[in-house]
């Protein structure tokens, strides 16, 4: 599902389109949830890893025109650098080798619901702002 977010171009010529920005947020936010709620559901599954989507900024990769590279060995490394992995899993696993920790999980699940219930408000401010502009607005 996120390959096939990652390959649409949603960008107009002008650069930017707000409205399929929306879309391609909202849909990696659904794709997140489900694989966190099947972390949830596995957390007594004997040698079960917890998985996480790759972040939102990776979707959006194809559509960067400026990649920031370490010019020298002192400056900071951009955000490629593979040294700066994201690690999904506490590293901690139960007797049976599940790493499924239940407060991570769910403190991921009420972070995407924080991020869904912010783009959907903004999403709905913005349509608000098209409807006063046309004045259709009720």
């Amino acid at each position: 599902m996120l390959e096939a977010l990652s390959s649409q171009t949603a960008l107009t010529h002008s650069g930017t389109d707000l409205f399929a920005l929306a879309e391609r947020r909202l849909q990696w936010l659904e794709a997140r949830q489900s694989v966190l709620a099947g972390n949830v559901a596995n957390a007594n599954t004997p040698g079960y890893v917890s998985k996480d989507v790759s972040p939102f900024s990776g979707v959006l990769q194809d559509q960067m025109t400026m990649a920031m590279v370490q010019t020298e060995p002192g400056h900071m490394a951009g955000p490629g650098d593979t040294a700066r992995a994201r690690k999904t899993t506490g590293g901690t696993s139960s007797i049976d080798g599940n790493e499924v920790r239940l407060e991570d999980e769910l403190g991921k699940i009420a972070d995407t619901n924080d991020q869904q219930r912010f783009a959907t408000t903004v999403y709905t401010r913005y349509m608000g702002l098209f409807s006063t502009a046309l004045g259709t607005s009720s």
